[in-house]
């Protein structure tokens, strides 16, 4: 349910009331029962009902209706628009209930709605859902894919400063997310031999190290490794005139340095319909591509397509994923060619 001062409640109630969702799967919310109380009285235009399932009851889910996983001790107190402690803390125990079903494997898919990391409390300390979930799936190296329709853009660094980008940056590094990357476009999206392109860091592509010699001393030497690997790759593309044209339409894939390199032209295309999904994670994690939007959570226009588009989205890859998986299931020997 994410943070429940956030606007993570109402667009789940709102992408909830579409009846074609029951068609390819049976929706289970990890949240707290007063919490959809209080926004269906709060926003009347909401009418989603629920089947409620309590901490002692058996797990039996209804087919037709969203379900709710009870995770609080006590009825919630909401301050719609202000997040605090509380919340915050509110916010981990859903997730961490939501990861032990999935670890009893009573759930296939997880979808997460906004948090605000300043007010959840980890040791490491918490920096967003991507991190959390690969160190609790002890995952080395998890990759975050904004996906949409026609454009999907992976991240090298994710939640760190600026100041802290080219220093995060090494050729191997460089190189194994452009690895993760095109196993993730042919496992989750069914892309053949993928094109990946792969985003300069600094203006103008370091303009032959006159501006930075990023480009010259990991970036380009990441891609030629890849390129060894007979991995489709190319770059790096200043990233002002890749996004300025259509050069972006020609790639299965877009590597960006860093947050908001590729987040801010990917939300400007794709405007609310994008989403956020987690490659190499164990199981499938999408969210919706925004924040908690403490701004707008009492004027109920939060526009939910996003959270619509991250739970279908999430059934595309696990169907994908099962038929990659079967595809690749019993191969026919390979031939010695001494033997022929």
């Amino acid at each position: 349910m994410g943070d429940v001062n956030g606007i993570g409640p109402q667009i789940i109630l709102k992408a909830l009331a579409d009846e074609r969702l029951y068609r390819f799967c049976q929706i289970i919310v990890f949240g707290s029962e007063s919490v959809v109380h209080f926004y269906k009285k709060a926003l009347p235009n909401i009418k989603t009902n629920f089947h409620i399932i309590k901490k002692q009851d058996e797990f039996k889910l209804h087919t037709k209706l969203p379900n709710l996983i009870e995770c609080s001790d006590s009825p919630v107190s909401v301050n719609m628009g202000i997040s605090n402690e509380f919340s915050g803390s509110l916010s981990l125990r859903f997730i961490n209930d939501a990861l032990f079903h999935l670890q009893q494997k009573k759930i296939d898919l997880l979808v997460t709605a906004p948090v605000n990391k300043a007010y959840i409390k980890t040791n490491p300390p918490f920096s967003g859902h991507t991190e959390y979930l690969a160190q609790k799936a002890n995952v080395k190296d998890a990759l975050m894919i904004m996906n949409a329709d026609n454009i999907r853009v992976a991240l090298a660094t994710q939640h760190i400063p600026i100041q802290d980008v080219a220093g995060a940056l090494n050729t191997q590094m460089i190189y194994e997310k452009i690895k993760l990357f095109n196993q993730s476009l042919t496992t989750d999206f069914g892309c053949q031999r993928p094109k990946i392109a792969v985003l300069a860091l600094n203006p103008h592509g370091g303009e032959n190290g006159k501006i930075g010699n990023e480009e010259i001393e990991k970036i380009i030497p990441a891609i030629n490794k890849a390129e060894k690997e007979k991995i489709i790759v190319q770059g790096p593309f200043s990233a002002d005139s890749f996004f300025g044209g259509t050069k972006f339409t020609h790639f299965d894939g877009i590597l960006a340095m860093y947050h908001d390199q590729g987040l801010i032209p990917f939300k400007y295309i794709t405007g609310w319909e994008g989403v956020n999904f987690t490659a190499n994670l164990p199981y499938v994690r999408t969210s919706p591509d925004h924040g908690v939007a403490l701004d707008i959570v009492d004027k109920d226009i939060a526009d939910h397509s996003s959270m619509y588009n991250a739970i279908m989205n999430a059934i595309d890859i696990y169907h994908m994923r099962a038929n990659q998986k079967n595809m690749r299931s019993n191969p026919l020997p390979k031939a010695n060619l001494k033997d022929l």
